[in-house]
C-alpha cells in the first residue's frame, strides 16, 4: 500500500496502480440504501387498527357524557367504590 493524495493505493507490479473501483463504490451505495421494512403479521396488524378505531370512538363518547354530567353538576363520584379500586389494584 502507498499513501498518495487521493488515498490509500493497491500496488499490483503486473497492472501498476489500482484506483478505487467505481463499480465496488456503486454497489455499496446500492446496498447502503437499501433500507426496507417487513411487516410479517399484516393482517393481525390491520385487524387491531380496526379495534382501536372503534375503541377510542367509545371513549368519545364517555368523555362527552361526563364532561356533560359535569357541567350540569350530576356528576357524583362514589369513594368507595373509587377506594375499593384502588386497593384492588396496589393488591394485585
Amino acid at each position: 500500500m502507498i499513501d498518495g493524495v487521493n488515498g490509500p493505493r493497491e500496488i499490483n507490479p503486473l497492472e501498476g496502480i489500482k484506483r478505487p473501483s467505481v463499480e465496488r463504490s456503486r454497489e455499496k451505495k446500492k446496498n447502503d440504501s437499501a433500507d426496507r421494512v417487513e411487516f410479517k403479521n399484516v393482517e393481525s396488524i390491520k385487524k387491531l387498527s380496526e379495534e382501536a378505531k372503534n375503541i377510542s370512538t367509545i371513549r368519545e363518547e364517555l368523555v362527552e357524557e361526563l364532561r356533560k354530567a359535569i357541567e350540569s353538576g350530576n356528576y357524583f363520584i362514589d369513594t368507595e367504590r373509587l377506594a375499593r379500586s384502588i386497593l384492588k389494584e396496589l393488591s394485585e
